[in-house]
């Protein structure tokens, strides 16, 4: 019996093995969409949380990545469409407090040399580039997931690669100087 079959008769074990298992690329495309750590969380959570509920709605196992992938990806579109609701709320405090709190988090947050450079991506590129090589998603399962097609797929990760072989060597040019 598959490990989601377990789950569709109530097995909590095995819920909590496939969350296990899944949680760097859900991790992973949260973070792609998301600059905050606490909204990369709480989209984690809700995924979680939504697989739960749903999972007996899930018709092919075969597809259980890219369902989970969509279900993360949808949820983080819902976090960033309340943000901008809260925009407005957002205006009344001052720019001061921000500055500092924005400049505190950066500094806490230590990047590598490529998870920067895969930040300055557009979002479109950013995001095919982590389900891609970080999620190891094929081009088929991207397209199906994102709803574009192949070729566009294909162009946005040879475009994602060549933007980052030019900041990357743009930095260290930077560094070597």
């Amino acid at each position: 019996m598959s490990i989601i079959a377990q789950i569709k008769k109530g097995d909590q074990e095995a819920f909590e093995r496939l969350i296990e298992e899944y949680k760097l690329p859900i991790y992973k495309t949260a973070k792609a969409i998301l600059k905050d750590e606490d909204d990369v969380c709480d989209a984690i959570q809700d995924t979680c949380l939504s697989i739960y509920k749903n999972i007996n709605k899930l018709k092919n196992e075969k597809h259980f990545k890219t369902w989970v992938i969509r279900i993360t990806i949808n949820k983080c579109y819902d976090i960033v469409a309340k943000q901008k609701l809260n925009s407005k709320k957002e205006e009344k405090v001052q720019l001061n407090e921000t500055r500092y709190e924005n400049n505190f988090a950066n500094n806490i947050i230590v990047k590598t040399d490529l998870e920067n450079a895969i930040n300055l991506l557009e979002e479109d590129l950013k995001l095919v580039t982590v389900l891609y090589y970080y999620n190891d998603m094929s081009i088929s399962d991207i397209s199906m997931v994102l709803n574009i097609p192949k070729g566009t797929v294909k162009s946005r990760v040879f475009r994602a690669r060549e933007k980052l072989y030019h900041i990357l060597n743009k930095e260290e040019v930077c560094i070597n100087e």
